[in-house]
This record gives C-alpha cells, structure tokens and sequence, in this order.
C-alpha cells in the first residue's frame, strides 16, 4: 500500500516537471519570433535614412527655388517688355504743345497731346445736404443770403440740389466754417475732396524718339520755362 502511494507521488512530480519545462521551451520560442519579426521591420529596406531624407528636401527645395525663379524672371521679362514713351511737358498753353506736335510729326514721329490728371493734396468741402427738389435748393439759397451767408446751389454729382459753401485748403478753416454755419440753425457738413490738376503733355511713340536729334528736342524744351523730357511706360497712356 505506501509503495503504491509513492509511485503515485513519483508520477506526479514528474508530470509537473513536464509541463514546467514545455511551457519554458514554447514561451522562449515565442518571444524569438517576435524579437526576429520587429528586426524585420526596422530593417534598412523600411527606413529613410537622415542623409536620404536630407538629399530629398534639398531637392525638393532645389526645385521650388527654381521655379520661383523662373516665374520672377517672366515677371520682369513681361515688365520690361512694356514699350517706353517720349514726353515733354507740362505745357502752359495747348497751342505750344500743338506746335511741337506739328514740329515732331514733320520729322517723321507718331505723336499726340495728353491731358494727364496730377494729384495735388485734397480740399475740404462744406455743404449742405441735397433739398427734395430744385425748388426747394433755391429757397434754402435765397434764406441763407438773406441772412449774409455766401453760398450757391450745387447743379450737379451726387451733392446736386444741396448747397456749397466753399472748398478750403486747410481742414482747421473748413471746420471753422462749418461750426459758424451750424450756429446759424444749419448743419453744415465737411466732405474731403481730392484735389488734382491737369497738365498737358506730348508724347512721342515707342522707337521713334532716339531718332530724332537732340538739337530739336533742345529747341522744344527751350520755348517754354519749366518743360522737360522724360520717359515713360506706354501702358495706360491714352491718345487724345
């Protein structure tokens, strides 16, 4: 009987002995697998190397440089495609610009007057707003010089029917106006106005200028005090 319970016993411990060491064996083999599955991953063949990487965005770069370039390039490629005329001016009186029109196209050139708008600072308006009716415009001008204001009634644009006052130069004088008007009874207002002048210019065509001796554009700079010759785009310059 205790023979029996010893080789019993026996059996057991090496059963468990068994399944100890298998488990051991299986959970090492495991983890081999793994190990060997992530080094495949991570190989040379998956990555992009610094330097690889560095080499790609210079040429990436290389290649966006180069494109901006070109496209600068054919800006002003474009730009300097744009024809230069020939002008002298500003004439005082359009019967000078006229004979040096005249003098020009006898030697051959295409060439015409333009009336050029220069900005000159801005003026500042005071007014009243525009009455229903026209009729009503002349009654307001008829009380306001009873009362000594000088004014007038505006004809036309987008104040028509309203009345001015007068266009200053300086705001501090228009805001001095507007306030004595306003303590008459009338709420006067003040509307910057830009203020330009018109100037008379000849201009001669693209190409033609440099033909034309400088002892005739020094006789026609010399026929009035303050004219000059100077070059400019044609683009946007209009024939009158």
């Amino acid at each position: 009987m205790r023979s029996i319970f010893f080789l019993i016993l026996a059996a057991n411990v090496f059963f468990f002995l068994q399944q100890h060491f298998f488990s051991a064996e299986v959970h090492a083999q495991g983890t081999g697998n793994t190990v060997q599955s992530v080094q495949e991953e991570a190989s040379p063949q998956g990555l992009l190397l610094l330097s690889e990487r560095s080499a790609t965005d210079g040429a990436i770069k290389k290649k966006s440089s180069q494109s901006a370039l070109a496209n600068r390039e054919l800006g002003d490629e474009s730009k300097n495609d744009t024809p230069l005329c020939t002008m002298i001016g500003p004439y005082e009186q359009l019967l000078h610009a006229e004979y040096a029109v005249e003098r020009l196209t006898a030697l051959g050139a295409d060439v015409h007057v333009v009336p050029i708008e220069i900005k000159e600072g801005e003026s500042f308006w005071v007014y009243l707003a525009p009455e229903v009716s026209e009729r009503e415009a002349l009654n307001r001008l008829y009380e306001l010089q009873r009362k000594s204001i000088e004014s007038h009634v505006i004809s036309k644009g987008e104040l028509a029917n309203g009345i001015s006052f007068g266009r200053l130069s300086n705001y501090e004088d228009a805001e001095a106006l507007a306030k004595k008007i306003r303590d008459t009874g009338y709420d006067a207002q003040i509307k910057i106005m830009p203020k330009t002048i018109q100037e008379t210019w000849v201009v001669v065509a693209d190409g033609i200028a440099g033909k034309i001796d400088n002892s005739v554009w020094e006789e026609l700079i010399k026929k009035q005090k303050g004219l000059e010759k100077r070059q400019n785009y044609c683009l946007g310059v209009a024939s009158q």
